[in-house]
C-alpha cells in the first residue's frame, strides 16, 4: 500500500521480511507490528465560541503479517483502542469508543463483532495466494475503493483532515478480491463482498496503474440499493490521481458520494454509509530525506440534496430512528451536509520507527460552522520478527 508517510509499519515489516528471506533462502517468514498512537490537542467549537481538548487519533493497533511459501501470505491488522477527536473527556473520547470496537453496547457482544456492519477490532483478516501474475485474496480486507485517501493506514491518518465518505464508510469486508497484472499496463481487479449494511453483497471492479511519474488508482463499487425498487444498486465510483516527481507528490481523489459520520448507523446496521453528492480530496506531500516530511491538504463535501434519490425528495421514504433527529426543523439532518476542511502538517522520524506529528487546521464538520485545531502526538511502531 502506498501511503503519505515514509515511516509505516508495514513498510518496515516487508523489509524485515525480505532480509530474513534472502538470508534462508525460503519464503517463509512473518512479524508482528505493535503500533501506539498518541495524540494531544486543542478545538476551537466555532458554534459554541469555545475551546475544548481532543485526543485526535490515539489509537493502539497491531499487524502481523508474513509469507507462508513464495506464493502464499497472510495479514491481520487488529485495532484495539480507538478514540472519537469529537469529544474531549477520557470517557466520550476513549472509552466509549474502544468499547464500540468490541460491541460491547450492541445486542450479541463481542460475539457480534465478527460482522461487517461497523468498524470492529478486526479490521483486516486474510490470505493471499499470487501465483505468477495472478492474485487471490479470501477474508476480510478493503473494499476495491480507489482513491489514494483509502490507501492510507487507518494510524497514518488525521481525521480532521480526511473526507467525511472516510470518516463514515465501514471499508472492511468479508469477501474474495482476484487480480491479474497486465505487465507495465497496471493490474486489473474484481471483487465480491459484503456491503456495509450487512445484509447483502458488493461488487467492485478496479484498475491500479504506474505509468512514468503518474500513478492512478480507479473503480466502480456496486450494492444493492433496499430503500428502492426502481433504483436497485448504489454505484461508488473512485477515481484516485497522483503526480510524483522526486520528494514532491500531488494527489487528486473524487468521490461520487458523500458520507456522513453522525448518521451512519442505529447501533445494529449501517443505514447511509454513503449518500448520493460530490467528495474531492487534493493533497500535496513533500519528503525530505533527512527525516522530514511537510504536506497540506484540502476536503470539499458536496452534498447533492436535489438528486432523484437525494434528501430532498427521500422524506417518508425511509424510517429514521429517533437518535438521528438533530434538529425538529431539519428531521433527517442533511442542510450542512456540505462541508470543507483543510490542513497542513508535518512529521519528523528522529530514529527509526518514532514518528512525530503535527497537525493544524479548519474543519466545518456537519454543523456549516465547524472548529479550527492544532495537535501534536507521535507514533511508534515496534516491529519484531517472529521466524
Amino acid at each position: 500500500m502506498k501511503r503519505f508517510l515514509v515511516v509505516c509499519a508495514a513498510a518496515m515489516l516487508c523489509c524485515s521480511l525480505a532480509k530474513g528471506q534472502e538470508a534462508e533462502d525460503a519464503g517463509r517468514g512473518a512479524g508482528l507490528s505493535i503500533i501506539p498512537r498518541i495524540d494531544a490537542g486543542v478545538l476551537y467549537d466555532g458554534e459554541n465560541k469555545a475551546f475544548s481538548f481532543t485526543f485526535g487519533n490515539t489509537s493502539l493497533y497491531t499487524l502481523f503479517e508474513g509469507n507462508i511459501s513464495d506464493s502464499w501470505s497472510f495479514s491481520l491488522c487488529n485495532h484495539w483502542v480507538a478514540s472519537d477527536y469529537s469529544y474531549g473527556t477520557f470517557s466520550d473520547a476513549l472509552l466509549e469508543p474502544t468499547k464500540g470496537l468490541y460491541h460491547l453496547n450492541l445486542p450479541g457482544g463481542i460475539g457480534s463483532s465478527v460482522a461487517s456492519n461497523a468498524n470492529n477490532f478486526v479490521d483486516w483478516a486474510y490470505v493471499t495466494w499470487a501465483p505468477g501474475d495472478f492474485e487471490f485474496t479470501l477474508g476480510k480486507q478493503v473494499l476495491l475503493m480507489g482513491g489514494f485517501e483509502f490507501d492510507d493506514y487507518d494510524f497514518d491518518v488525521n481525521p480532521l483532515m480526511a473526507s467525511q465518505l472516510w470518516n463514515s464508510y465501514t471499508c472492511y469486508q468479508w469477501g474474495f478480491t482476484a487480480g491479474y497484472t497486465i505487465g507495465e499496463l497496471g493490474k486489473i481487479s474484481l471483487q465480491g463482498a459484503m456491503n456495509a449494511r450487512n445484509s447483502g453483497f458488493s461488487v467492485a471492479l478496479g484498475w491500479d496503474g504506474e505509468y512514468g511519474p503518474y500513478s492512478m488508482k480507479w473503480s466502480v463499487l456496486a450494492n444493492p440499493n433496499y430503500n428502492y425498487a426502481d433504483a436497485p444498486w448504489n454505484v461508488l465510483v473512485s477515481l484516485g490521481n497522483r503526480l510524483t516527481f522526486g520528494g514532491f507528490s500531488f494527489t487528486a481523489d473524487y468521490f461520487n458520494a458523500v458520507g456522513d459520520r453522525n448518521f451512519i448507523s442505529d447501533g445494529t446496521q449501517m443505514l447511509y454509509p454513503s449518500l448520493y453528492g460530490h467528495t474531492v480530496v487534493t493533497s500535496a506531500v513533500y519528503e525530505i530525506e533527512d527525516g522530514w516530511d511537510f504536506g497540506v491538504k484540502g476536503v470539499m463535501n458536496l452534498a447533492d440534496k436535489d438528486h432523484p434519490y437525494g434528501f430532498n425528495n427521500i422524506k417518508g421514504a425511509v424510517e429514521i430512528p429517533d437518535v438521528f433527529l438533530t434538529d425538529p426543523d431539519d428531521v433527517y439532518g442533511f442542510d450542512e451536509l456540505s462541508t470543507f476542511s483543510a490542513g497542513l502538517w508535518a512529521s519528523w522520524y528522529p530514529v527509526e520507527g518514532l514518528r512525530i506529528q503535527a497537525a493544524a487546521g479548519v474543519n466545518s464538520l456537519r454543523e456549516g460552522v465547524g472548529c479550527f485545531y492544532g495537535m501534536l502526538g507521535a507514533t511508534y511502531n515496534f516491529n519484531l520478527k517472529l521466524w
